[in-house]
Parts: C-alpha cells; structure tokens; sequence
C-alpha cells in the first residue's frame, strides 16, 4: 500500500462517508503518519483528482462511496477565487461569504451570482473600488438596490457590507457554518433578493450531508441574533444533531417562512 492510499485509508476509518475540514485531516495525518501540513494538502489535492475524495465545499472534502464514478468538478462560483485574489493582493481584511461559499448546495442556479463580502467598517468603499472594475460592487446597498444592479449589469454582483466581527472564516473565506448564518440572515431580512425557501433548502441540504460543528454554528448565529431561530428550524427539520440544539428555540415569522417554503416543497 502506497502512502497515498495509505492516508486515504486512515482518513476513511476516521471520517466514513461524512465530510470533513482540510484542516481535521492535517490534525489527523499529522498524528497518525506524521505528515506536515504541505503534505497533507498534497494528498487531499491528488486524492481528489484520482477520484477517491470529492470536494463538497470550500475546503470540505468526503470520501467517494465504493463502486461510485469519479465525481464531477466541484461546483463553486468562478467568480469568488477572483474577488478573493483581489482582496488577498490589496492586504484587505474581508470575508467571503453567504451564497459564494454555498455554491455547492444550490438548487437553482442564477443567471449571475451575488457575491457576498463582509469587511471592517470604514473599508467598503475601499473593497468596493478594489472590485469594481471586474463586478458591479455596491457598498451596504438595500435588496432594492441590489435587484437593480442584477436587472441591469452583465457581470456578478459583489454585496459589500461593513461588519464589526469577521469571525468564523480562514484566509478570507467563511466557515461553511458562518457562511449558513449569514445567508439565513441577509434572505430573511430582506438584505439580499435571495428566495428564503432556497435558502431553507441550501439549510436542510447542509445539516443533512455536511460535518457540520453545532457548537460553531450556533455561536455565529447567537453574534447575528438568530440563535434561536436556527435551534427552531433544526428542531422542526428532526436532523441528527445535540440535545442542545433543540433547546430555547424561537418561532417567529422568518422561521415559518423558511419551514413553509420546505413542506411546500418549492
């Protein structure tokens, strides 16, 4: 057995047929083989393109079933590795987030993407300067505004909202908990024109197929205040997920138009 498939084997036992971080498979190789880092990244890379590993999301991986064809490319945005790299070469402090990260658990598919960035108060129109040559690039715009610029640009939108806390992402990408919240927030307060019941099926697609750490998502909802809602959704989804999760629950409108929206089956 060759160190790849030796490492593929012990990334298998450890994590079945659920996903997993690049990062948990650096922690996992690192402890069983020894690998640094750089070695790790180099077996998830080769793994994924033999076939063995299919890439879920941003930096989330899992294991191909047995007996299954090699996977399709994964889905996600052309446009964000581009905002990202923009950003990344200014020294800006930002956060990609919402829909961008999602873009695997998408049911229907736009026309144009909204790119969803979140950066430090004071920076927006700095961001928003940095992207707007290549995106239509709107700084803390209404759900009006935003409705505009799709109805009349022919390239992807980039939301800038200047936001206090850009905690729950790495090297300026949302955890895909984080990048939940955020979504469930900006569709349900009418921020972004994203249908709620997409974003309820992206919710429920993502606690159903997803390693998803609780702990980490109910964190970033309690910071956005929608702790409770979350808890609520999950409660009533009946989703494999702590005790914890289907406590102090809160039902207002914005959760039943999410549930709504999932029974319809829209």
């Amino acid at each position: 057995m060759n160190w790849k498939n030796a490492a593929f084997r012990i990334l298998r036992e450890r994590f079945g047929n659920t996903s997993f971080y690049a990062a948990e498979a650096v922690d996992l190789l690192r402890r069983e083989k020894g690998y640094r880092p750089g070695t790790t990244y180099r077996v998830l890379r080769d793994l994924l393109d033999s076939g063995k590993l299919v890439r879920v999301g941003y930096g989330v991986y899992m294991a191909r079933k047995p007996g299954e064809g090699v996977p399709a490319s994964p889905r996600l945005p052309p446009g964000v590795e581009r905002v990202r790299k923009l950003l990344l070469e200014r020294g800006v402090e930002f956060m990609i987030t919402g829909p961008s990260v999602l873009y695997g658990y998408m049911h229907s598919l736009p026309r144009r993407m909204i790119h969803l960035v979140y950066t430090v108060k004071g920076s927006g129109e700095y961001v928003a300067k940095i992207l707007g040559e290549e995106f239509e690039a709107l700084v803390n715009p209404s759900e009006a505004e935003v409705n505009v610029a799709l109805s009349v640009a022919d390239k992807d939108v980039v939301v800038v909202r200047e936001f206090s806390g850009l905690y729950g992402g790495r090297d300026g990408v949302a955890s895909l908990e984080r990048a939940l919240v955020d979504l469930y927030f900006e569709s349900t307060r009418h921020r972004i024109p994203f249908p709620t019941d997409e974003a309820g099926r992206i919710l429920f697609s993502a606690l159903r197929n997803a390693k998803i750490d609780y702990s980490r998502l109910n964190k970033s909802a309690s910071r956005r205040g929608v702790d409770g809602e979350l808890r609520a959704i999950i409660k009533e989804l009946g989703v494999d997920a702590p005790a914890r999760m289907m406590k102090n629950t809160k039902r207002n409108k914005h959760v039943n138009s999410v549930l709504n929206a999932l029974r319809r089956g829209v």
